[in-house]
């Protein structure tokens, strides 16, 4: 068991935020939400997967909604009371069971997605283990998951809004996450964009195989060593791309931004102008929530999901797609994606729906230098 201080789950908000490729909400929620942890707990408990028993059941909770939703969201003088609505929710359900949650994860890894289950677990004196069921990234729907991926069942599925509206929901089919999210949408846009969503409770023995671990715990380095760059006057990208094994895709300023809210997600696409080394050269990111596909030119692709696309600007300050903004110098880097994607054989085909509508029907390209 590790303890996190305030000052840890600060430096979580920033390296999540930069790892959340573009998305996982805004760092700015993230802090508000690490300000409303420290007014109850001076330290959270995080422990490692193998510290679950395997019978033991863990909770999700999560935000759900757009980028630009979060990034606006108004926390009430109580607290952050949507997730913690579903919560209480999700735990009336596995109270029928006869179960009480000990532990609590995050769905994705993002500035606001992955302290908000350790707000919970602050409020409700939970341990939080590290761990996600994305791969140490944000992304668009429930059925771009390792959840969906390793058949982990999206039923029963709980939205909360912050008076404390709660939707609960089951699908036919438990694996079904693609109806799943068509039910989370349609209720999000009607709670104004944003909810508290509580689903996939896994077992310790699933979130040892199926997900991926130590991803809290990474967030936190990279945001200290983020911090530390400033400090010493040392390169940020430099730093960041020895802990993450990423590559440096451009050095650029943002020419322009197209973006549209469409049934809860922001879709968009961000076109970079390279600068210094990278004078004449272009870099344009098609993105839903996330960025999904980044393009050297409009038949080349660089990288692609499942790999991860993040932004930060030149002074080390991570940033996604709800705070870029038109003349902005930035850096794109390229991470590649989590074992537990490009090992099963499907890791690429569940992006495959979304890639094709943004234009790319080819095979997954994996990201190169």
């Amino acid at each position: 068991m590790k303890k996190l201080s305030i000052q840890d789950l600060r430096d979580v908000v920033v390296g999540a935020t930069f790892l959340g490729s573009g998305g996982g909400g805004s760092p700015e929620s993230g802090m508000i939400i690490v300000d409303l942890i420290a007014k109850v707990k001076r330290e959270v408990r995080l422990v490692g997967p193998r510290e679950v028993a395997d019978n033991q059941y863990v909770a999700m909770i999560a935000g759900m909604g757009s980028p630009a939703a979060f990034k606006e969201r108004k926390f009430s003088p109580e607290g952050y009371t949507d997730v913690l609505y579903a919560f209480d929710q999700l735990q009336r359900l596995y109270d029928w069971a006869g179960s009480r949650f000990k532990h609590i994860m995050p769905c994705e890894t993002g500035g606001g997605n992955t302290v908000t289950p350790i707000y919970v677990a602050a409020v409700k004196d939970l341990d939080v283990v590290d761990a996600d069921g994305t791969g140490g990234r944000s992304v668009p729907e429930l059925g771009t998951t390792l959840y969906y991926l390793y058949g982990i069942p999206t039923s029963p599925i709980v939205l909360a809004d912050k008076n404390g509206n709660i939707v609960v929901g089951w699908t036919k089919n438990p694996l079904d996450a693609r109806m799943a999210e068509e039910i989370g949408r349609h209720v999000t846009v009607a709670f104004g964009m944003s909810a508290g969503l509580g689903t996939w409770v896994a077992t310790g023995h699933q979130v040892k195989t199926c997900l991926e671990s130590g991803v809290i715990w990474k967030s936190r380095e990279i945001g200290r060593a983020l911090r530390e760059a400033k400090e010493q006057k040392k390169d940020p990208v430099a730093e960041t791309l020895k802990i993450t094994n990423g590559y440096e895709l451009i050095r650029g300023e943002i020419t322009n931004i197209e973006t549209k809210t469409v049934e809860g997600f922001d879709f968009g696409k961000t076109a970079i102008e390279g600068i210094d080394a990278y004078q004449g050269k272009k870099l344009i990111i098609d993105f839903k929530n996330e960025n999904m596909v980044a393009w050297r030119a409009a038949d080349e692709p660089v990288a692609m999901v499942p790999d991860s696309i993040c932004l930060m600007s030149l002074d080390g300050n991570p940033l996604t797609n709800a705070d870029i903004k038109k003349g902005m110098k930035i850096v794109a880097v390229g991470i590649p994606a989590s074992e537990k994607w490009t090992k099963h054989p499907n890791g690429f085909g569940i992006w495959r729906h979304i890639l094709e509508k943004i234009g790319y029907k080819g095979e997954f390209v994996p990201l190169r230098k």
